[in-house]
């Protein structure tokens, strides 16, 4: 039975166009004799389809329990609180690394399984984090300390002191975009600080920059934010100053502006208005250059810069030229680049 459900389930995803990263689904025989099959779905839809597609009758209509996630004992919401966590594809370590999620981002449980959380975040991507990463706290507080975070961490890595001096000891590293709530003014240099998980310290006040109250994705800006982060090294899953993939990368500078994309390139290639490109100089800055070896098979992306150059995580990031006679030219993503997209395109005029 096992198998039927499977293969319901597969044909059930790919007819509803419904995308096994966004959406949770796991078939497996329940203890202790195996006689029961549970099916676990985050995406109603896809449940209900799946058991009109199973046409169960009998025993066999009782032997196939679904349970539609989230559980009922998961909290609401709960906030990353550390710097940056890892989100898996399951739950272990050694699972692989699928993204990454920043000190102060809210994302839904969807069950917990021993110390790890299953959550969706909020660019819709499904994944594991391990407990000790999260902060249950009720919405109530979360609100509390977003109406009060009025900066951010405006540097790629910085950290949390215990005292207003070099020499303490440290509350916790940050990246880039981490909020903050100001509790008090400057005083050496420095500024007390409350975190998202309720924990405090003090930050450099040089480290610390105004959060936008508003989308701030205009073309200069995106570009003087990817290339702070030019020589970061390449890490699979990373979306992080601590390590980028090439979507990763391109998801965390628009992230920075107020624009969410989706996690991973092949996602971003439907983002956005597609541009026709004759030429390289029909590119914009911001814009984001698809590759792979065929359209529908897209594996990277990058960002478009001034002068026909791109910004991209390749072994780290770097800039290149698709233009043949550039000395940083990259042969071998010229011959894969499949197409290119303004996500820009319809947020504002400014853009």
């Amino acid at each position: 039975m096992i198998q039927d459900v499977n293969d319901a389930l597969a044909t059930a995803l790919e007819e509803l166009g419904v995308d096994g990263r966004t959406c949770y689904a796991h078939v497996a025989a329940l203890p202790p004799d195996g006689w029961a099959v549970e099916l676990e779905c985050s995406d109603p839809k896809v449940a209900a389809d799946v058991v009109s597609r199973l046409h169960l009758t009998g025993d066999d209509a009782r032997r196939l329990r679904v349970t539609r996630l989230p559980e009922a004992s998961v909290p609401a919401g709960m906030v990353v609180s550390s710097s940056v966590a890892d989100v898996r594809r399951s739950p272990s370590h050694p699972s692989e690394l699928v993204s990454q999620a920043v000190m102060g981002e809210v994302v839904v449980p969807l069950k917990i399984d021993g110390d790890w959380v299953l959550v969706r975040m909020d660019d819709g991507y499904i994944g594991w984090i391990r407990s000790w990463h999260l902060s249950e706290t009720a919405a109530a507080q979360r609100d509390d300390f977003d109406r009060r975070a009025a900066h951010r961490v405006g540097v790629n890595h910085s950290e949390v002191l215990s005292a207003p001096s070099n020499e303490a000891l440290p509350v916790t590293d940050l990246v880039v975009g981490t909020p903050l709530a100001v509790t008090g003014p400057a005083a050496r240099g420095w500024l007390a600080v409350d975190l998202p998980d309720g924990r405090s310290g003090f930050v450099r006040k040089a480290h610390v920059a105004k959060r936008p109250a508003r989308r701030t994705a205009s073309r200069e800006a995106l570009t003087a934010t990817g290339l702070r982060f030019l020589g970061i090294p390449y890490l699979w899953g990373g979306s992080t100053p601590k390590g980028f993939d090439c979507s990763g990368l391109i998801q965390r500078i628009y992230r920075l502006h107020g624009v969410i994309l989706p996690r991973d390139s092949d996602m971003q290639a439907h983002f956005g208005q597609e541009k026709k490109v004759a030429s390289l100089d029909d590119l914009a800055p911001a814009d984001l250059l698809f590759f792979g070896r065929a359209a529908q098979r897209i594996t990277h992306v990058a960002m478009a810069l001034p002068d026909r150059l791109f910004l991209h995580a390749y072994g780290q990031v770097r800039v290149n030229s698709l233009d043949p006679a550039h000395p940083l030219y990259e042969p071998s993503l010229a011959r894969d680049w499949r197409l290119s997209r303004d996500p820009l395109a319809g947020f504002s005029k400014s853009a």
